[in-house]
């Protein structure tokens, strides 16, 4: 017992003589304990306040850089428990700043005796050293144990979750990637087999021009349409048909033609010679109907298709070309 009233009459001296000391600024920045008595682990708050002018503040005197860097333990060896964001407050009356900038940190000791914070930075003001006295808890001579307490919840916050589980979540992309590399080669590689199945075994050969062009020809001559009112539909649909043939038969490209390119390319084609005016004429008469710059009579109509139909049959190709 002597020898600890001797060091806390030592520290309470040398506390003593530290505020004795003149430290510049004191007035403008202080930083207090809200008790200087704590048991083990008892939280105490330190309380920072900067009294600074406009100017001051505008010039960055008191920016980030110029307070405390406390992360785990204080100027003395405090254990720094949580800190408070800056507020700003209004300046006291009288008080010779415009602002007030406040800070707060919690913090606890676990080490009994006297703890003393020595004078700390803030900027270029340095605040007053105080001194803290940490007791052990008083213990009842015939304490019984506390029961045991439940369990305390702790939830993890959603990024935390992704760290602890970031390989987890990288494995299955990883195996879903390559499940979906392979499905997309067997994919590519039925593919290729099915089409080439396809092409040896099952593919049609295409119908013959002039089979397609006789078919769609009998079809308009029995319909007779034109007898309904549709004489510029059949006229379309048959000028089609007989151009489409001449690409199928005689390799002219002229379902995308006009009939004047039509007609211009008769005399290098392998349509025979005998057929140049009468096709030339009845293609004109079907641009006549189409484009609504004439009627033609019932039996018109007839003889123009009858004259497309003996077309592809004098020109279809013979059983001995076949």
């Amino acid at each position: 017992m002597a020898g600890l009233d001797s060091h806390r009459s030592c520290a309470a001296v040398w506390v003593c003589g530290m505020l004795a000391l003149p430290f510049q600024g004191w007035s403008q920045v202080s930083l207090q304990p809200d008790t200087t008595a704590l048991q083990w682990g008892e939280r105490v708050q330190l309380t920072a306040n900067w009294l600074l002018t406009l100017d001051e503040l505008n010039a960055g005197v008191a920016d980030s850089a110029a307070w405390p860097a406390w992360t785990d333990t204080t100027a003395g060896g405090l254990e720094v428990l949580a800190e408070s964001s800056l507020d700003t407050l209004p300046s006291p009356a009288g008080a010779s700043g415009d602002v007030v900038l406040q800070k707060a940190w919690l913090v606890t000791s676990w080490d009994s005796g006297f703890v003393v914070v020595p004078p700390v930075a803030f900027g270029p003001h340095m605040t007053q050293p105080f001194m803290l006295e940490v007791v052990t808890p008083d213990l009842q001579q015939e304490a019984q144990p506390r029961p045991a307490q439940g369990i305390v919840v702790f939830e993890w916050t959603l990024w935390e979750q992704l760290v602890r589980t970031w390989p987890w979540w990288a494995g299955a992309l990883l195996v879903l990637a390559l499940a979906f590399v392979a499905w997309k080669w067997g994919w590519r590689r039925d593919g290729a087999s099915n089409g080439e199945a396809a092409r040896e075994e099952d593919v049609v050969p295409a119908r013959p021009p002039h089979e397609v062009a006789l078919e769609a020809l009998d079809r308009l001559i029995d319909e007779k349409a034109w007898q309904r009112g549709e004489a510029k539909e059949v006229q379309a649909e048959a000028s089609l048909v007989i151009r489409r043939y001449l690409e199928g038969q005689f390799d002219m490209r002229a379902a995308e033609k006009t009939t004047d390119e039509v007609v211009a390319m008769l005399g290098s084609s392998r349509v025979p010679s005998a057929w140049h005016e009468r096709l030339t004429r009845a293609l004109g008469q079907a641009d006549m109907v189409k484009f609504a710059k004439g009627e033609l009579p019932d039996l018109t109509h007839l003889s123009t298709l009858e004259a497309y139909r003996d077309f592809v049959l004098e020109t279809q190709p013979s059983h001995d070309d076949a």
